[in-house]
């Protein structure tokens, strides 16, 4: 039976090896140091949540989901990650964690959650149609970065080529 639930401080050790195996697994070169204090922040944070999802008493999956307000949409959220342990693939748990963070945000008045697929996660996973078939919808949108602080993880690979001074 899978059981997801919202993590306390009592479960930062069961999260964290989940978070950084997906990191590691998608070549995210994220230090431990950074994965910790930003999973200590989101635990503790209002505007962020981070579920764990269980098999039995075993971890299996992890989701992590922030929201924002805006104008155009008001409250809304941002699935941050998805990560379910590849024994555990197509046994329901990436939905159940879905679903458990689609229903936090309903809870505190999200109008819409997002989802960011990168190319690498697209030809690895197909995490495109897998979401689709998970009631999201393609926006025809472009994300675009800029830089604000050294040190902060690198999203695409062409990162250095395009800074500007």
């Amino acid at each position: 039976m899978i059981t997801v639930e919202r993590v306390t401080v009592d479960e930062f050790k069961a999260v964290l090896p989940l978070l950084q195996r997906f990191f590691e697994e998608e070549g995210f070169d994220i230090p431990e140091v950074q994965v910790r204090g930003q999973l200590d922040e989101m635990i503790h944070g209002s505007s962020s949540a981070v579920f764990l999802a269980r098999v039995g008493d075993r971890p299996v999956g992890v989701a992590t989901v922030t929201t924002s307000g805006g104008i155009e949409f008001g409250l809304s959220a941002e699935l941050e990650d998805l990560y379910v342990l590849p024994e555990a693939r197509g046994t329901g748990v990436g939905s159940a964690l879905i679903e458990t963070a689609k229903d936090w945000c309903i809870s505190r008045g999200c109008s819409l959650i997002a989802v960011m697929v990168t190319p690498e996660g697209q030809a690895a996973h197909g995490l495109v149609e897998y979401y689709l078939g998970r009631g999201f919808r393609e926006s025809g949108r472009t994300l675009l970065f800029a830089r604000l602080q050294p040190g902060n993880a690198i999203p695409t690979g062409d990162w250095e080529e395009t800074e500007t001074e």
